[in-house]
């Protein structure tokens, strides 16, 4: 008799991107202090992230060619629409059949990356190819000041 099983599955079934936050300045790795990270056109409310973040999961669309996130900062000072910026990841979608106890999931080969430069300095692909190895591929660099020690 034969049935479904997932036991020998030990693998993230999931492809999706990690981002990590580095300070443009030092190269540092950084966490964004007021930030929410949202979908641009995704249904209701699709943030993904809010508050203090150092990384983030950005998840694709399988059945797109591109997906576009929103860094809405919400800082004092910062908490301007005018000051959004949004990174726009180009890429395609590619079925991978992982195991018989995995199943199938799709792949991402990422080809291009556009982004706004108001608080977001740059944004690093280090390994194009998205699977579900656990590991950060994008480097979003952020614009960031040095905050003076105080005289003693």
């Amino acid at each position: 008799m034969a049935s479904c099983n997932t036991a020998g599955c030990l693998d993230n079934q999931s492809a999706i991107p990690l981002a990590g936050f580095r300070s443009s300045a030092t190269g540092d790795d950084i966490s964004v202090q007021g930030i929410r990270i949202s979908g641009v056109g995704a249904p209701a409310d699709s943030a993904i992230a809010s508050g203090s973040v150092s990384q983030v999961y950005l998840p694709m669309r399988s059945t797109a060619q591109s997906t576009a996130w929103c860094f809405h900062y919400t800082q004092e000072g910062l908490d301007d629409p005018a000051l959004n910026d949004t990174v726009t990841f180009g890429y395609e979608s590619i079925p991978y059949f992982a195991s018989e106890e995995c199943g199938a999931m799709y792949r991402y080969m990422i080809q291009s990356v556009s982004t706004t430069t108001h608080i977001i300095d740059s944004v690093v692909v280090a390994d194009s190819l998205i699977t579900n190895v656990e590991a950060t591929r994008i480097y979003i660099y952020f614009r960031t000041a040095e905050t003076e020690e105080p005289e003693q």
